[in-house]
């Protein structure tokens, strides 16, 4: 398996599908519950399989810091709410890490749906201005 050490997104991972209306992390699998199934949700951690169908589009959200891992193929942009973005062209088995996620949606640009796994650390929340 190749390690990704980059931030990922769902979006869960990071996923692609997820509301928030402040800086502040919501419940996004709540939120778009037809993209995300909820694996497991306990006082530490948040685990959920993500699938995004290609040129699905997801919602301003953000993460608690979180492990990711390609259940498919998958083709992501992540769109930050400061203009920037990152391309994301994964492997079934490609995985990695990442600390608390500022405010982004995700899009996948591929011609598959993208299926990921996303494990969240409740205890490390994303805090605006960090």
């Amino acid at each position: 398996m190749k390690k990704i050490n980059q931030i990922f997104g769902i979006t869960a991972t990071a996923v692609a599908m997820l509301f928030i209306t402040s800086a502040q992390a919501q419940s996004w699998h709540e939120m778009d519950a037809k993209t995300v199934k909820i694996l497991a949700d306990t006082t530490l951690v948040n685990a959920v399989e993500v699938t995004v169908l290609p040129g699905e589009k997801g919602s301003m959200h953000t993460h608690p810091a979180h492990f990711f891992y390609a259940l498919s193929e998958c083709h992501l942009i992540i769109h930050y709410s400061d203009g920037k973005e990152d391309k994301y062209d994964l492997k079934a088995g490609d995985y990695g890490f990442s600390n608390p996620e500022r405010p982004h949606w995700t899009e996948n640009v591929g011609k598959q749906p993208a299926k990921f796994l996303i494990v969240e650390l409740k205890e490390h929340p994303y805090t605006a201005g960090k």
